[in-house]
């Protein structure tokens, strides 16, 4: 790729200021200054010079290079008015002619799933061989503790010869259960050890819906398909404490490697809410994370979980915040069909609403009393809703909390996935401040597979990203993570073309501009996070978070976005990913992003799996 990083010139010192090259046609340095805060006047701590900076604010204006002091951005301009603020200790950074972006906001990530997902925690079996399978439990077996379960995803039965059996896990396993779940989440391989701990025999019958594989003699294989994989599944014993705290440090490490500075992390309990709040309080988070407190399924639910909350103390609240609360409305709309619709799927059946209820009457009701029990605290809250019906019911519901209480202003409440909202409904979300929070990355993996499912129709116009922003919704964008990758880059591919992993256009008449899906993970994550007034763009007297892209995102042909390094990361003007890192983390992203796990993950979601049960 072109620009690279000038690494001899990398972080050293303000002599490098001097040597940029000035930009025509960039922001002047003269209406692009500050001295937030009364910090006082000094030298920058870090200089990032010689790119082509996008400040992301709303008339979409460019610079040079952007001077960061005491973590807080105190000038965006040409290269050679940025030199004033050079001192005996500036760093610099030279972007090498690249793109400087503000940090990335993926707006909805599981960060403990996503962690959880990876080596040492998950390992990886998605090999061409049953020989490759075995060797990797064999690797991970010799590094755990005594007893420990191994657990692993990935293998598929289209690939391989045939399914990996408790013959093959078993002479390498030593005494650890062993359970690899296969790319789809349907089946499951396990040693004997697991099938012992799970009380499975010659004599154990399926659950209805599930499939026990047994051979010649009626033994079990240790394959289990369907409901049969639960048998083994509820005897997996959950991952510690450190083992999550050290998965959620790997994940960040691997978002910094993808210039992401700042997520939203939906749903979460109480308990992973005070892990967050240990790291933050002793300045070891290394994110940006606002937080939403799952409400569960019942207005009961939600009570209890406020009963049990107590805002935070001692932490930086521009590192850790509650915003509000998730709400799980109902499925989703792949093959699976569980999302709730006005107009039935092609074979006429329909899905539901998630929350508790004997009638739809009923769970509308309790839908709408969660609503308003978090409107009326204060709460802002985050709806799961991909079917029309339910996101009308959402919609509703948020009209009606805030009409009753008005004195709860400006909460911004927001639909999540938002799949199929109507037009109409989108006209009333952006006259009432409510937001949409999209997902492009599965856009790109699902594509025109929901023909047969949807009808062309609906398929074109799932994510309705051009009909939002024309309306004057606020829409951001997000990964779902760890349903898709974190790939921002691929988001804003996939919503400026809409082409599918699979080939053709899904909904042409919904592709956005560049500018507008670059805004969707920058600027307006800041709006949904009630952070407008700080992070987002690169304006003076915001936090000096910033992606440092290597090549012109403006320049280049949309498809090859995906291809662009990401060359350094800064959060809060210190330096953090410098685009040299080696090791497992890299390897995550050079493989995950290019496509690796794509498969995985459409498999996943059109059997129904969706965030809310990958997040751990």
């Amino acid at each position: 790729m072109g620009n690279r990083l000038d690494r001899r010139r990398f972080l050293q010192g303000s002599a490098a200021a001097a040597a940029g090259v000035a930009i025509a046609g960039t922001l002047p340095a003269e209406a692009a200054t500050a001295d937030p805060g009364g910090r006082g006047r000094g030298p920058a701590d870090l200089i990032i010079h010689n790119g082509k900076v996008l400040v992301m604010d709303e008339r979409f204006r460019t610079a040079d290079a952007v001077a960061i002091r005491d973590g807080v951005v105190v000038g965006v301009g040409r290269d050679r008015d940025m030199r004033r603020f050079a001192g005996r200790g500036t760093q610099t950074l030279d972007a090498g002619g690249g793109t400087v972006l503000p940090g990335i906001n993926d707006s909805h990530l599981h960060l403990g799933g996503f962690g959880l997902d990876y080596p040492p925690f998950t390992i990886e079996v998605d090999t061409a061989t049953i020989e490759e399978l075995v060797e990797a439990v064999r690797t991970a077996a010799a590094g755990a503790a005594s007893g420990a379960w191994i657990r692993g995803q990935g293998w598929n039965d289209n690939r391989l010869p045939r399914p990996p059996r408790k013959t093959d896990l078993d002479p390498v396993s030593g005494d650890h259960p062993v359970i690899l779940t296969d790319f789809s989440g349907h089946a499951v391989a396990v040693n004997s050890a697991a099938l012992r701990l799970a009380g499975i025999t010659r004599d154990t019958e399926a659950p209805t819906g599930g499939v026990i594989e047994k051979d010649a003699d009626g033994e079990p294989t240790g394959v289990l398909r369907e409901t049969a994989t639960g048998l083994v599944g509820r005897h997996v014993p959950p991952f510690t404490e450190d083992e999550v705290s050290a998965a959620i440090d790997n994940a960040i490490g691997v978002l910094h490697g993808l210039g992401i500075t700042s997520i939203t992390d939906p749903g979460i309990g109480l308990d992973r809410l005070a892990l967050y709040a240990r790291k933050a309080g002793a300045g070891t988070l290394g994110i940006r994370l606002n937080a939403l407190l799952s409400a569960g399924r019942s207005p009961d639910a939600l009570r209890d979980v406020l009963a049990g909350y107590e805002p935070l103390r001692g932490v930086d609240p521009r590192m850790l915040r509650v915003a509000g609360v998730k709400i799980f409305g109902d499925g989703i709309p792949t093959a699976a069909q569980t999302a709730w619709l006005h107009e039935p799927y092609l074979d006429g059946s329909n899905g539901s609403l998630t929350i508790d209820g004997d009638t739809v009457e009923e769970q509308v009701a309790n839908l709408h009393e969660q609503i308003r029990i978090a409107h009326d605290a204060g709460l802002q809250v985050g709806t799961h809703a991909t079917g029309d019906a339910t996101i009308d019911a959402v919609v509703a519901g948020y009209l009606a909390a805030m009409r009753r209480n008005r004195r709860r202003r400006d909460l911004r409440h927001y639909v999540i996935h938002g799949d199929l909202t109507p037009r109409e409904t989108l006209r009333t979300m952006a006259r009432n401040g409510i937001g949409v929070n999209m997902n492009a990355t599965i856009k790109y993996l699902l594509g025109r597979t929901l023909d047969p499912v949807l009808g062309p129709e609906r398929t074109s116009y799932q994510w309705p990203y051009r009909s939002a922003l024309d309306l004057g919704v606020r829409v951001s964008s997000a990964s779902d993570a760890p349903v898709t990758f974190p790939s921002w880059l691929q988001g804003v591919q996939s919503a400026v073309l809409r082409e599918g992993k699979f080939g053709g256009v899904a909904g042409e008449a919904e592709r956005i501009t560049l500018e507008e899906a670059l805004a969707t993970y920058t600027r307006t994550p800041g709006w949904q996070d009630h952070a407008d007034r700080w992070k987002g763009t690169l304006r003076p007297g915001n936090v000096g978070d910033v992606c440092v892209v290597d090549g012109d995102i403006l320049g280049v042909d949309p498809h090859e976005l995906i291809d662009l390094p990401i060359a350094a990361t800064v959060l809060g003007g210190r330096v953090v990913h410098d685009g040299k890192s080696g090791g497992p983390r890299s390897a995550i992203v050079n493989a995950a992003a290019s496509g690796k796990r794509h498969d995985r993950s459409v498999a996943c979601l059109q059997g129904g799996r969706c965030c809310c049960d990958l997040a751990v």
